[in-house]
Order: C-alpha cells, then structure tokens, then sequence
C-alpha cells in the first residue's frame, strides 16, 4: 500500500466512501458512518481547520458548543479509536481488494487516502498503456452482462483512473460499469447512479465536448431525474459535438421512447445501426419500440431475429412480455422460465413467471413465486415496478399503485417506462395513475 504520490479523482474517493459506508462493518453504526463522511468531504474539499477535535465534537456528535470541552468529553477520541478498528475490519474483509484504502493515522483527524498494490502482473511500459489495458480488460468485462462481469468492469476501470489520472476511457467506463449495475438491477438506484453521474461529469472536466458522456448524462438525468427538458439540452450539446456517435443515437432513441416521440426514437434508433450494424442492444430496442406502439408482431418478428444471433436475457424476457400482451401465457411462462434458467441472476425471469401465472389465473402460484424470488434475493434490491407489473396482472390495483409510487420515490430505472409499458394499460384511467405519470414530465397531451 501507498500514499497517493498524485491528487485522487474526487470521484474515486466518494465511490470508495460510498462503499464503506454501505459496507457490512459499518452497518448499524451511524455515528461512526457521519463521522468518516464528514473527514473525507471536508478533506476532499481541502477545508482541512475544521478537522479539529473541538470542531468535531460540535459539528459531528451535536455537543453544546459553548459547553464542550474536549479535556472533559473524550467522545471525538474514543469514537476516532472506534473508527479506526472499524475501518481495519472492513479493509481486512470485503474491502480487501478495493483500489482506494482510508486511513485516520493515531492522533489525528486528517484522513488519509491510500492506494492499495493490486498483485498483477509487471506495469507496461508507461502509465497510459497500463490505463489503456486495464480499460481494455474492463470493457470486455462490462459486456458479459452479468453481475460478476459489471463488477470485475468497475474495478478495472477504477484501476485505471488510479493508474492515470486523465484517462478519459476510465472514467467513462466508470459511469457506465455504475449504469450497468443499476440498470440491470443488481443494485439499488441510489447511490449507484450518483456515482454513474459524478464519473460521467469527471469525463467533460478532461474533455468538455466528450459526446457519450453528454449522451450518458442526458440518460440519467431523464432516467432517474425525470427531467426530459434538461436531457434535451445535454442531448444536443452532444449531436453538436459528435453527430457519428452510435451510442449517442442509441441513447437519444432510448430516451424518446418513453416520451412516446416513437417517429424520431425509430429514426435515431436506424442511424445508431448503421453506424453500428453488430450492436445487439440496438436490436433489442428496436423490438422494445414496437412493443411501446403496440405492434406485437412486429416486435417479435425482431425478436426472433436477434435470438438468432444471440440468446441474451433483454431479448428472451421482451419475447416473454409480448406473449403476455398478446393473452399466450403458456408460451410466455415458457420464455420467462428459458430466462431464469440462463440468467437466474436477473430478476426478470421470475417477475415475468409470476405475470404468466397471473395472466392464467393462478394467483396462488403467482404470489408463490414472488415469494420465492423475495427469499432469495435476500437484502439484494428488487425493484418495485416490477413486483407493480405482477400486482396489476392480478388484478390488485391498489398494491400496484403504491408500489410505482415507491418506484418514483427510490428512483428506480424502469419509472421512466411507465407512460407507455402495455403492462400497466389496466391503470392507466385511475387518477392516481394519472398523478405519477405527471412525475415523469411527459410534454404535451396523452
């Protein structure tokens, strides 16, 4: 381990502290959580007079400031001493293999950020290819496209902002190993997204005009911000920079989907694939458009064709979702249960399980199911538009609607859909619906 020769990324550090913060060693300890939050934010924003014992005992363990005395209170040194054996815990379990180490050296309130020496093999011949292969190792990883491979991505690229500073791929890949995540549900939105964000605005301070991070941006913010007018303007600061960009028309069309501009989703959708003919990610929204238009044979037809290139989880568990559209519930519990058979990871498969179940009147196996998927997932997030799509497929509008509230509230990335999902056009004359689909700021009329 090593002290860091070079300034660390502010966004590193706060994604380090995010993790140790929601670390098992730091559960259910409060005091020691807003403790290290309060050293490294104001160590990170170089404000280093208020780390000071009496400071502390004010600002941090709420003591009367004009009756605190440190020589009579030893609150800051005790809860200090705590905060440094609970920081050796958690380094020396999950936090083994973490890039960045926080350290409170005895007798002081000055954190220090530590960089911890991987075991891998010799360094290139300069820092920029070491940052280079790293970022190669973490792209292939991220499109595997499960848990392990999203969070082997996130580590890579870390490394690779370590190793370099200014490396651009870094921190993009950052931002999008953290959408990943998110994306695919494999953990809460917050503070995930945050950090998908803070790495994403990192990017623009090295290169102002980075088209993808613009574009990366304009999906979050619409995404989990619903703020489509703020999406719009970053949308078009990226077309202006980088009208080439695939991945800025795929993202562009996947915003417009959900503001049902479905004519300009198409069109941004066929200029990403012809820019990229061999992203199957493409394929797959194209079938979610004709899904959102509600032409059924069309999204299958597409479907069908990426499934022949590919048997990934988007494009089985979407053909799922057009059977349960089109009343085939036996084909559709069919597709759910090929999806949960090869990528039990995903939530998906058994949500769409317990839909089919629904959709053919078998509640008790429908509730069965979610109580299944519920145990094993554990503390692991489950998102609620999900469990609202099988409530409002058993007819339990109540439930269904509490739980898009709760999808709305906790930022979940699948809200954004609600003002055109077929799955939810039972609720959609209830004024309650009508009320959270306002939260998505849809321009115009519906």
């Amino acid at each position: 381990m090593r002290a860091a020769a070079d300034p660390v990324p502010p966004a590193l550090v706060r994604a380090e502290l995010a993790r140790v913060l929601a670390s098992p060693a730091f559960a259910n300890a409060a005091s020691h959580q807003r403790l290290l939050r309060y050293l490294v934010e104001h160590w990170l924003a170089g404000d280093t007079t208020r780390l000071k014992e009496t400071v502390l005992g004010i600002e941090v363990f709420q003591r009367p400031a004009a009756r605190f005395d440190p020589g009579s209170d030893s609150i800051v040194r005790v809860e200090a001493r705590r905060l440094r054996q609970r920081l050796a815990r958690h380094y020396a379990a999950e936090g083994a293999s973490a890039v960045l180490r926080f350290e409170l050296p005895p007798g002081q309130y000055l954190p220090r950020v530590a960089l911890q020496q991987p075991m891998q093999a010799p360094a290139p011949a300069s820092q920029a290819d070491e940052a280079r292969e790293l970022c190669d190792r973490g792209e292939f990883f991220l499109r595997l496209g499960h848990e392990e491979g999203c969070r082997k991505s996130l580590a890579r690229f870390e490394q690779a902002a370590v190793v370099d500073p200014a490396c651009v791929a870094a921190f993009f890949g950052i931002a999008r190993a953290h959408g990943a995540l998110v994306g695919m549900t494999f953990v809460a939105p917050t503070p995930a997204i945050d950090h998908a964000a803070a790495a994403a605005g990192h990017v623009l301070t090295l290169a102002p005009q980075h088209a993808d991070a613009l574009a990366l941006l304009a999906g979050i913010r619409h995404r989990y911000a619903l703020d489509w007018p703020g999406a719009q303007a970053l949308y078009a600061r990226a077309l202006a920079a980088a009208p080439g960009s695939a991945f800025l028309h795929h993202q562009t069309a996947f915003s417009l989907m959900f503001v049902r501009r479905f004519d300009e989703a198409d069109a941004a959708l066929r200029q990403a694939r012809r820019l990229d003919p061999l992203h199957n990610g493409v394929r797959a929204h194209e079938a979610l458009l004709a899904l959102y238009r509600r032409d059924y044979a069309l999204a299958e037809r597409h479907l069908r064709a990426l499934l022949d290139l590919q048997p990934q989880a988007l494009a089985i568990s979407l053909l799922g979702y057009v059977q349960l559209q089109r009343g085939q519930a036996p084909e559709a519990l069919a597709s759910y249960r090929q999806a949960a058979a090869l990528f039990p990871q995903l939530t998906i498969g058994a949500i769409g399980i317990a839909q089919a179940q629904a959709l053919q009147g078998q509640r008790d196996a429908a509730e069965a199911t979610l109580q299944r998927l519920q145990a094993e997932r554990g503390p692991k997030y489950l998102p609620p538009y999900q469990l609202a799509l099988v409530a409002a497929r058993l007819g339990d509008v109540d439930d269904a609607l509490a739980l898009l509230a709760r999808a709305a509230d906790e930022r979940d990335s699948n809200f954004v859909c609600l003002p055109v999902d077929p799955g939810l056009d039972g609720l959609r004359a209830d004024p309650r619906f009508m009320a959270l689909e306002s939260r998505c700021g849809l321009p115009g009329d519906r």
